[in-house]
């Protein structure tokens, strides 16, 4: 399924110019185009660089079938021969900032969840991702593009996020990210390789976004399955991973509890009406409380915990 707002045009553009410009047809009656009939002749370009004259089409000539996103401020032209890379194609275009922005007020895609899917401690779990032990998601689409990001769990946690720093952007790789949260560093790292394409340069000057919209305009990677290699091998998706979730929240209220236990400050008044730890929890946790948060939930070799 391709992007609701992606358009197919015919171009033509002369490839002897010093200046490539293409002339969509179709688009302005009234543009002068001289190419395709005998009046060829009469251009500066064709009469300085062709060998002979005559034809009833300049040999100059070159015409493609090309896709273009209708709503995009800047027409950026895609050869129809390049569209399985375009972001505008399979599941990709979900993930578009013009499109989650136009589709229809607050709407992200299939892949993150709606009403249907269950929710646990307030944090929701799409049915369709897929979930690493460190709380990353991945979605897989039917033509094997990859997206991942954080997921509603860390997500919960990320009131304090302050920088968002790539580690890896490009190539066969896992993907990482470092993530400055209340002054303190945290590395993130998919466990998984995938082939990188891009990053959500978008977070850089607008980190907020990962915590309002972890599974949508907050993802992080965008890639493809490596020749060869699954994506999601490992990891929980389904049923599985709400039980996974459920034990998750069940650890982390534990671990908020004794926090509270172990220092002065009061930080049973940062939990919410269910005993689940909410975003200003961090705010009344020591640095050393903080690191063991990350160590035991979130870093790098995070491993499946069972009860």
């Amino acid at each position: 399924m391709n992007c609701p707002f992606l358009k197919e045009a015919h171009v033509r553009g002369c490839t002897a110019a010093p200046v490539r410009k293409l002339i969509v047809e179709g688009q302005d009656p009234g543009a002068a185009e001289l190419c395709s009939s005998p009046a060829h002749a009469e251009c500066r370009v064709f009469r300085e660089r062709a060998e002979a004259n005559g034809g009833a089409r300049c040999q100059f000539l070159d015409e493609q079938l090309v896709q273009y996103c209708s709503v995009a401020p800047v027409k950026k032209y895609i050869p129809y021969s390049e569209s399985i890379i375009s972001r505008c194609g399979g599941n990709n275009y979900q993930y578009c900032s013009l499109y989650l922005a136009l589709a229809q007020p607050g709407y992200t895609h299939r892949a993150a969840g709606d009403d249907r899917d269950p929710v646990v401690e307030g944090v929701r779990v799409p049915q369709r991702l897929y979930y690493a032990p460190n709380h990353m998601w991945l979605n897989v689409g039917e033509n094997g593009s990859c997206h991942i990001g954080v997921d509603g769990f860390l997500a919960r946690l990320m009131g304090g996020l302050e920088h968002i720093s790539y580690v890896a952007m490009k190539g066969v790789k896992r993907p990482a990210v470092t993530l400055t949260v209340e002054g303190m560093m945290w590395p993130l790292m998919f466990p998984n390789e995938i082939m990188i394409s891009g990053v959500n340069q978008y977070l850089r000057s607008n980190p907020e976004r990962l915590a309002a919209d972890p599974y949508g305009s907050g993802w992080l990677f965008e890639g493809w399955e490596s020749p060869g290699r699954q994506a999601a091998h490992g990891l929980l998706t389904g049923g599985q991973a709400v039980d996974w979730m459920t034990q998750e929240m069940e650890r982390l209220t534990e671990f908020a509890h004794g926090c509270a236990a172990g220092n002065a400050g009061e930080l049973g008044l940062v939990l919410n009406d269910g005993g689940a730890p909410d975003a200003g929890m961090l705010n009344q946790m020591g640095s050393d409380d903080v690191a063991r948060l990350f160590n035991d939930f979130f870093c790098p070799q995070a491993s499946w915990s069972r009860p």
